[in-house]
């Protein structure tokens, strides 16, 4: 490892690049750049540097830490031109603060101490994976510009890596750049994006005359309408999204106002579950909507969130999220021959399922302590059932801090195989791979009028008063059929400062989409604006279903609500 860089080599190495790669080159080229620094101080499991974002930092960037190595001397000046530095470890951005920054050690943990010299992006081994076919020049000009990177050769990293991007390999870098259709992605030695970035025009698609007939049917197929990109980045299968879709159906009432509904495919059959906060009514949702049996839990006067939980082929149970005593008493229940029996009661959490390999079947049961200040705490756990009891286990990935199981999803997005995390809180909808965020919305996501009111000290004589929400999760679709999973999520113009009894006060509601397209996620919407808020969300056959609930008083008691179906072909 060679300690200094010639900027004036790099410059002309843009230059000679061409204009047709320069913005993207450019800007990877300014973003792993090495930046030198100290470690200042250990603090528990992470490590303080002294670096921030005016030194152009960013949540998952890399440090080397530095092994100083023997010195380089001019053979007739003696004069000191360099030093064969090494790396005794890696560490990787956390947090940014003002001034400093979090970091946490990837290897080297044991060597790692205060006053260790280290370097951004210097000496981290290197792949660069080729999907486009194309992107040989376009690695030569990198890795010419990028000299401190120990970059591997480019016919042997095409080689090693899979058919399909995913981490299989991973261990063998610690650092990869992809090259894809959908744009060029810098990911650390665990395949989380780091940096992501357009792909220049010359590695994109050549698209012939009969191809381009094909784009243009399938924009004509997609269901939903994008908006511009802030930075504009050209499409490299030439699609528009901007048709107009007919109207809601309805297949009938529920016979009273739900705060939450979730559905599952139960073999020919579309299960919902809706709750108006005490009973749980459960139909089946087709061209009508037919109810099949209803129960009242008993120890859970007032329910939050339902969710279907799939842990094995052919198994049904509900996870229902309750309030009492002044903090959360949820429970799951089994659902076998028309009946509901509890397997779990008195659960001080709040509860989630997600679908996290993929095949179609929430699968996963995940269980979040409530906090008096913030009411989703920072600890989840995964519920197992051991001999038909529930077990806690760790989970063995990552979450982002600000995670919530209420109103999130998880899913792959950007084609990686690797699930990432949504979550929809305080109005704005988060994406995260790993700990690492990727997209956050524009205000006017979710819009519940499943919340809950609560006290930080129940006891004490003053104490502060807040408010959380149960949302809708999103769900992931292929809206528009082109082999990618477009998010769908319900959003309104309400107030965020609403209370039950009050109503949530959404003025208007809708769902918007979220895809990932051409290495950025871009927001649109599908659809008619309604007056009501959405309390179920789900896709069956080629139809958008939802429930539509017209608030009455605490908890929607007095009020009514619809289930929608929304068609996606004409």
């Amino acid at each position: 490892m060679i300690s200094k860089v010639s900027v004036w080599l790099v410059a002309l190495l843009l230059v000679a690049a061409g204009t047709t790669s320069a913005g993207t080159l450019e800007d990877m080229v300014g973003d792993l750049q090495p930046v030198p620094g100290y470690v200042v101080l250990p603090v528990q499991d992470e490590y303080l540097i002294d670096l921030d974002a005016a030194k152009g930092l960013v949540v998952g960037d890399l440090f080397s830490v530095i092994q100083p190595g023997e010195k380089i001397t001019h053979p007739v000046t003696g004069k000191v031109i360099g030093t064969l530095d090494s790396s005794k470890g890696v560490l990787q951005v956390t947090q940014i603060k003002e001034g400093f920054s979090h970091t946490k050690a990837l290897t080297g943990k044991a060597d790692i101490k205060r006053g260790d010299s280290i370097r951004r992006y210097d000496g981290l081994r290197t792949a660069f994976w080729d999907y486009t076919g194309k992107a040989e020049g376009f690695y030569s000009s990198l890795k010419a510009a990028l000299p401190a990177l120990d970059w591997q050769d480019f016919a042997a990293a095409q080689a090693e890596k899979p058919a399909k991007p995913a981490s299989a390999g991973a261990a063998s870098a610690d650092l990869f750049v992809l090259a894809g259709r959908d744009g060029i992605t810098v990911r650390d030695a665990k395949f989380r994006v780091v940096r992501a970035y357009p792909l220049p025009a010359e590695l994109l698609p050549t698209v012939s005359a009969p191809l381009q007939t094909a784009a243009a049917a399938a924009a004509a197929a997609a269901p939903y309408r994008l908006e511009t990109p802030v930075k504009p980045v050209a499409s490299a299968h030439g699609v528009r999204y901007d048709i107009a879709m007919p109207g809601f159906q309805t297949p009938g009432g529920l016979g009273f106002a739900a705060v939450m509904a979730d559905f599952v495919r139960s073999g020919n059959d579309l299960l919902m579950a809706a709750t108006d906060g005490t009973v749980i009514k459960l139909f089946k949702a087709g061209d009508t909507l037919v109810p099949v049996t209803e129960f009242q839990p008993e120890t859970l006067p007032q329910i939050l969130a339902l969710h279907w939980w799939q842990p094995a082929s052919g198994e049904l149970y509900l996870a229902v999220s309750a309030w009492k005593d002044n903090g959360l008493n949820s429970s799951v229940y089994h659902f076998a021959n028309g009946t509901f029996s509890a397997v779990g009661k008195f659960l001080p959490y709040s509860l989630g399922t997600f679908d996290r390999d993929g095949n179609g079947s929430r699968e996963l049961l995940l269980a979040q302590n409530f906090d008096r200040e913030t009411f989703w705490g920072t600890i989840v756990r995964e519920l197992q059932l051991q001999n038909g009891k529930l077990e806690t286990r760790d989970i063995s990935f990552e979450l982002p801090r600000r995670f919530t199981v209420g109103g999130s999803l998880m899913a792959d997005l950007d084609g990686d195989h690797d699930p990432e995390t949504v979550f929809v809180r305080d109005g704005l909808m988060y994406v995260y791979s790993g700990d690492k965020q990727r997209y956050k919305s524009p205000k006017m996501m979710g819009g519940s009028v499943s919340r809950i009111m609560f006290e930080e000290q129940p006891n004490a004589r003053e104490t502060k008063t807040h408010f959380a929400a149960f949302e809708v999760p999103p769900i992931a679709v292929d809206l528009d059929n082109d082999g990618g999973s477009e998010l769908l999520s319900v959003a309104s113009e309400s107030s965020l400062i609403s209370a039950p009894g009050i109503s949530a006060n959404v003025s208007k509601s809708w769902l918007a989409v979220v895809k990932f397209r051409d290495g950025m996620f871009v927001k649109g919407t599908l659809g008619e604006e309604l007056d009501l808020p959405l309390q179920g969300l789900t896709l069956d056959q080629k139809r958008v279903m939802m429930v539509a609930t017209q608030a009455g008083s605490v908890f929607g008691k007095d009020g009514g609500s619809q289930l929608l179906v929304f068609p996606l072909v004409k």
